[in-house]
């Protein structure tokens, strides 16, 4: 039996944070959190994760700079997919970050379950067929 995908979590919010982890859980997945980025960096200094739901606006760093950050400084190729009350699909921060694949993919919050598992699936589905991921609605 292969072992669940695990996903990091990471929000300031509790409530998204708990909103996301229920969808995730029901839906099959291990679930990982982090309420800030330096959690975030610290988890993955000594864990793994296939995934990583991050906002876009935490409290101590912006989050595509802590996709920067994933990368250089941890071992994580997981990828990220970018969670948002802020920014939207078209802005040009996202739509250059999804070009550069520092994000696979981009959610607007408030999010439907719907949103957040078609995101989830289709990057999964891109990682396991080493296909791009596209723009998520």
């Amino acid at each position: 039996m292969a072992s669940k995908r695990t996903v990091l979590i990471v929000d300031d919010e509790p409530d998204v944070r708990w909103a996301l982890e229920m969808i995730l859980r029901r839906n099959g997945f291990d679930v990982a959190k982090a309420g800030s980025g330096g959690e975030a960096l610290h988890y993955l200094a000594k864990s793994v994760c296939d995934l990583i739901l991050l906002d876009a606006k935490l409290g101590d760093v912006d989050g595509v700079e802590l996709a920067r950050r994933i990368r250089e400084e941890t071992n994580c190729p997981a990828p990220v997919i970018l969670v948002s009350g802020y920014f939207y699909k078209d802005d040009s921060l996202i739509v250059q970050n999804l070009a550069s694949g520092l994000i696979a993919a981009f959610v607007t919050k408030p999010f439907r379950h719907d949103d957040i598992m078609n995101a989830v699936h289709s990057v999964i589905l891109s990682v396991d067929s080493a296909t791009p991921v596209a723009q998520i609605p």
